[in-house]
């Protein structure tokens, strides 16, 4: 056999590999999109919070070789929070076009399809830096986060928070009950207070006698 048709055969294989690998990428994305329901519920921002955080939880998780010992340690992505500027307190990370509340909520540019194939290349990228963004560990992770999601039946309202209507009585003990514990909390500093009025109290009457 010739080298030039050596060559060939090489390259057409190397080719045909390529191909075939393009095919079972589009094939991963295809069963992505097929999976999720047609028509998607809205979206909250306090659900993209929770619904962020437990994939990060549980898909982010990977197993290193430790710095300077000969040891696999286990190693856990961490969960991005931010503060808004003037705020005192964090919030846990949110896209804006994770949220949506009104028109189509099913295409992919907002969302549940948008935040679970966000979060998705965030984690693939935590997993494999090396990696390309757009592969097929990343299209059977974003697979798996779909059914984790469907599986915790997430798209039917399980992270929304509880709303709690209290009756008139309700309020007046859940008011009277915080009102109590305030009083609580002062008589503790009080007797806190009178300890020590009491001990510099001492250190001043033994220092007038000297």
């Amino acid at each position: 056999m010739s080298t030039n048709i050596k060559q060939f055969i090489t390259n057409l294989d190397s080719k045909m590999a390529t191909l075939d690998k393009i095919m079972k990428e589009k094939k991963k994305y295809n069963e992505c999109n097929k999976t999720l329901p047609t028509n998607l519920p809205y979206i909250t921002k306090e659900e993209c919070q929770k619904a962020y955080s437990l994939l990060v939880k549980k898909f982010g998780r990977k197993q290193t070789r430790h710095s300077y010992k000969d040891e696999w340690v286990k190693r856990k992505m961490g969960v991005r929070k931010t503060r808004p500027f003037g705020s005192k307190t964090w919030n846990i990370y949110t896209r804006k076009c994770w949220v949506c509340l009104s028109g189509d909520a099913s295409q992919l540019h907002n969302g549940w399809r948008r935040l679970i194939h966000d979060v998705s290349h965030m984690v693939h990228r935590w997993l494999r830096p090396t990696m390309p963004n757009h592969c097929f560990h990343q299209a059977e992770l974003e697979l798996a986060m779909i059914k984790y999601v469907q599986e915790k039946d997430w798209l039917n309202g399980v992270l929304k928070p509880k709303v709690v209507i209290l009756s008139k009585d309700e309020k007046r003990l859940k008011k009277l009950e915080h009102y109590q514990k305030l009083i609580g909390k002062w008589q503790t500093k009080l007797k806190l207070a009178n300890t020590f009025i009491r001990k510099y109290n001492k250190k001043v009457k033994y220092l007038n006698k000297n």
